[in-house]
């Protein structure tokens, strides 16, 4: 028995590198992505750094700021435009996120073999990719809010000064994706559920917090940036999911058929069916339940949201919600895994997961070998046709991702006021 978990532990860390090493291909092999170019000289310009005049750099963008903001702020200053050295910083990002993971796994499920299986799982998550290679703000919001998240069904609710705590981890989370302030009514549903009414007022304090935080470092994004639109605010606030019912019911109802096209009504809806048939049984560790709880709240929220109010079929969009509710559903599924006591079935339980694994390290491959960041993006949202290797070639592949980049003024002119 111990020989086959040194193999297995062998095998998942293997999938994870392999995961790795393949997001790490994509910094370099996949095209700029529009909007992330635009969020790009946004922060660039916000630190100082000169444009010739484009329509890139009129205005903030403010839906993605916070500590993506700061960071590649930073990273502007002391290495410029490199695209590829802000994409390696996503790319960090998600080896903590993944540490992240592999810790929560192992402490509520109690095994280092079924913990690398969950990251392996978890790396299987849809627009992963897209997400680590490419140098937006959704691995930096998944990984703080995924922190916040623990922070607060450990500790949240325990003091005044843990729930203030707690509130600036999802403010800082909440500034950094601003999709992420839909998803802060889960604080207190899940404390009113959970806690049975008790000490409500410590989610209202940590919501409020939240809130604060999010306005300060957009204050300090509009500051800094300078000169805008004033009407850039209300695309903005749409763009986050604030803004009334946009497009029409029917448009609504296209998005949720592709929104059900990633991650299934029906299995959201089983999940929490499953999840509620553990709630009564003892035998589980009330901390996994509780935390599972809370993922599904805010992811399904999340979720939900994006189905109501994204103003585009964006996959990025759907980030946090995905991984949150991703990790609920690896997290659920371990823990049966770990009462089963027939090696049979376990090693069946094992291929089944290596197997999920090897399928989407052949689907990363393709994606790789398309490259076209644009095009996978609404591919993965039914809103393109897929994409084919001999689309692009490489060398053609590099040339129009540099011509992007320059030609929308990525090098500040010396004689510029």
């Amino acid at each position: 028995m111990i020989q086959k978990k040194t193999v297995l532990t062998t095998v998942y860390s293997a999938i994870v590198i392999c995961f790795i090493l393949i997001f790490g291909i994509g910094v370099f092999a996949m095209t700029v992505e529009p909007d992330e170019s635009c969020i790009l000289m946004s922060t660039m310009k916000a630190f100082g750094i000169r444009f010739l005049p484009a329509s890139a750099v009129e205005v903030p963008v403010l839906t993605s700021g916070g500590v993506h903001f700061v960071l590649h702020g930073l990273i502007a200053l002391v290495w410029g435009e490199n695209i590829f050295v802000h994409r390696l910083a996503s790319l960090l990002v998600t080896g903590l996120l993944l540490g992240i993971v592999f810790k929560i796994i192992e402490l509520r499920v109690k095994d280092r073999v079924l913990a690398a299986a969950g990251t392996a799982l978890f790396v299987t998550a849809p627009g992963f990719l897209l997400q680590a290679s490419l140098a937006t703000a959704e691995i930096v919001a998944t990984t703080i809010f995924l922190l916040g998240a623990l922070y607060w069904v450990h500790f949240g609710h325990r003091s005044m000064g843990m729930a203030i705590l707690g509130g600036v981890l999802f403010g800082l989370a909440c500034a950094t994706r601003m999709i992420c302030l839909t998803m802060l009514p889960a604080i207190l549903v899940w404390s009113a559920f959970v806690h049975r009414g008790a000490r409500l007022i410590y989610p209202i304090i940590a919501i409020y917090v939240a809130i604060f935080v999010f306005i300060g470092f957009e204050a300090a994004y509009l500051y800094a940036f300078g000169d805008f639109s004033k009407s850039h605010l209300l695309a903005t606030a749409g763009a986050a999911g604030l803004a009334p019912l946009y497009g029409g019911i029917i448009m609504r109802l296209n998005y949720l058929v592709v929104a059900n096209g990633i991650i299934p009504v029906m299995a959201i809806v089983a999940l929490l069916a499953w999840f509620i048939s553990l709630l009564d049984n003892e035998k589980y560790d009330r901390k996994l339940l509780d935390l599972c709880s809370f993922l599904l709240l805010a992811g399904g929220v999340g979720w939900l949201v994006w189905v109501l109010k994204s103003p585009i079929p964006h996959i990025r969009y759907l980030w946090p919600a995905i991984p949150l509710l991703w990790l609920a559903a690896i997290l659920l599924g371990l823990t049966i895994l770990s009462r089963v006591r027939q090696d049979r079935t376990i090693m069946i339980a094992h291929s089944a997961i290596i197997l999920m694994c090897a399928i989407q390290v052949l689907l990363n491959i393709r994606i790789l070998a398309v490259g076209d960041s644009l095009a996978l993006v609404y591919e993965d949202v039914r809103g393109s046709r897929l994409g084919t290797p001999g689309n692009y070639s490489r060398l053609e592949q590099t040339r129009m991702e540099w011509l992007l980049f320059w030609q929308l003024c990525l090098r500040p002119q010396a004689s510029m006021p």
